[in-house]
């Protein structure tokens, strides 16, 4: 739940001001996407947030095909999804669906790294 809260925040501050007073700008290498309500954050440490309407998968991913990647779940190491890009910058996965790629601005892009960056403090993340 505090995931899908953080996802709802970060979009909505993503049209309005530019500075939050979150610190320095660190979501650079992130890239967001949307799909209704729901958020795919695809981190650049390795990591993965996918804020699903059925529940939030944290996990890792891979390039395992040029433009495809696997996703696997860090609680349980399985396979979470698997996604593709098109040529739009857009996500396609038969397993989830399509997303559109959110361009968000510096304060948007900060708020969805504090959940990339989370994912560094769980007990798996070390440990795949």
């Amino acid at each position: 739940m505090r995931n899908v809260l953080l996802a709802s925040l970060f979009l909505a501050t993503a049209s309005l001001a530019t500075g939050c007073g979150c610190g320095a700008f660190s979501g650079g290498g992130d890239t967001v996407y949307q799909q209704g309500s729901q958020s795919l954050i695809v981190c650049d440490n390795g990591g993965v947030v996918a804020n699903l309407t059925s529940g939030t998968i944290e996990g890792t991913y891979q390039e395992i095909a040029a433009n495809n990647f696997l996703a696997t779940r860090g609680d349980n190491g399985q396979r979470a999804f698997e996604w593709q890009l098109d040529g739009s910058g857009n996500l396609d996965s038969q397993d989830i669906g399509v997303w559109t790629q959110v361009h968000l601005n510096q304060t948007g892009l900060d708020h969805a790294n504090v959940q990339c960056q989370d994912l560094e403090t769980r007990a798996w993340w070390n440990a795949q």
